[in-house]
């Protein structure tokens, strides 16, 4: 016998788990099965909504199988909370989720929803792999709870194995395989974050440097040793950012003769030679976009009195002083010269140093 009003809830709350379990079971299509699991599971959990990702390792993506939206969404498996559940198998719970270093605010942005607690919770398969993860958000009247943890997954638990043993599991595999050519898509797809392989830690971590400084004007800096992937970095940090329909300019300074240096970075004016004529420069021609200063481990002095400023590589010298000459608007003359692109260079390890 059970006693006292907790012992009584708590039971109660089982058997209502335990009927949705059952009425799970006898869907037979993705469409019933999603309606019943965000109309019972926000019902059970008094949150504001209830959705389901699945992991895709191959493209190391979260996409939204079951969501009140009624649209895929994608998204770096190593980013947000739920990227961290997908990776530690660990269940998260947040009180106050723009609060959390790990949330990705980009899904509200796209959706228009505003985030408040969150409870986010591992998609198990038989063998203990990681197929996805459950997620509730803005538990009405409070924070989710240890107990309302342990509701979601059993509820994922049930759902893991109609996913993996059902004809619904074909249709979510159809789905998650259709990439429908989209107009408002991501410009330079090809370089999303999704492209640097790897799940450790410091991969993760990288990742999630990239997407906090995507959407600014900071210049950059990548250390790495040679073959490691620096400029897949500063692709993806421009074809992720504001300026990805902008020039992305690609300069390797260690191939790049001392009596070159300036007129590759700041162009050539007509005349200054017999039969010379103009040609812009790479900062020039990376306005509004990104200039990639590859390969900055050795050091390059010129002195270009012409524009009263002397160029030195590596990267965080040169930031220094391109900062110094900034003007309100965009000047590319003989005189001084403002900088309106990013400026990301690499160097191989230990390469820069002070």
């Amino acid at each position: 016998m059970v006693e006292g009003g907790f012992g009584k809830r708590h039971v109660d709350r089982l058997r209502e788990v335990l009927n949705i379990c059952r009425r799970m079971s006898r869907e037979t299509d993705l469409a019933s099965l999603q309606a019943l699991i965000i109309r019972e599971a926000k019902e059970l959990l008094q949150a504001d909504r209830v959705s389901i990702f699945l992991f895709d390792r191959d493209r190391c993506e979260l996409w939204s199988a079951i969501s009140q939206e009624g649209k895929v969404m994608r998204f770096d498996a190593r980013l947000g909370i739920a990227g961290a559940v997908a990776m530690s198998g660990e269940t998260i719970n947040v009180a106050d989720a723009y609060e959390h270093p790990l949330f990705y605010k980009e899904v509200d942005i796209e959706t228009g929803y505003r985030t408040r607690s969150l409870l986010a919770v591992p998609l198990h398969s038989l063998n203990g792999t990681v197929i996805g993860v459950g997620e509730a958000t803005n538990k009405l009247g409070g924070d989710f709870t240890d107990e309302d943890g342990e509701v979601l997954t059993t509820l994922a638990a049930h759902l893991t194995d109609l996913i993996e043993n059902t004809p619904i599991a074909a249709e979510l595999k159809a789905q998650g395989a259709r990439r429908v050519a989209d107009p408002e898509a991501p410009y330079g797809g090809e370089f999303a974050t999704q492209r640097i392989v790897g799940m450790s830690h410091r991969i993760q971590s990288i990742i999630r440097l990239i997407d906090q400084i995507r959407p600014t004007s900071v210049d950059v800096l990548i250390h790495g040793e040679s073959g490691t992937g620096k400029e897949l970095i500063a692709k993806a940090l421009h074809f992720n950012s504001p300026r990805a329909r902008q020039p992305f300019i690609a300069l390797n300074c260690a191939a790049l003769p001392d009596s070159l240096v300036e007129s590759e970075l700041f162009g050539i004016e007509k005349g200054v030679a017999s039969g010379v004529e103009r040609r812009i420069g790479k900062f020039e021609a990376a306005d509004g976009g990104t200039i990639a200063a590859l390969k900055t481990g050795d050091v390059i002095v010129v002195d270009i009195k012409k524009r009263r400023l002397d160029v030195e590589l590596p990267a965080a010298e040169l930031k220094r002083r391109l900062k110094a000459v900034k003007r309100p608007k965009p000047r590319y003359t003989s005189g001084v010269m403002a900088k309106y692109a990013r400026l990301v260079s690499s160097a191989s390890e230990g390469a820069v140093t002070g």
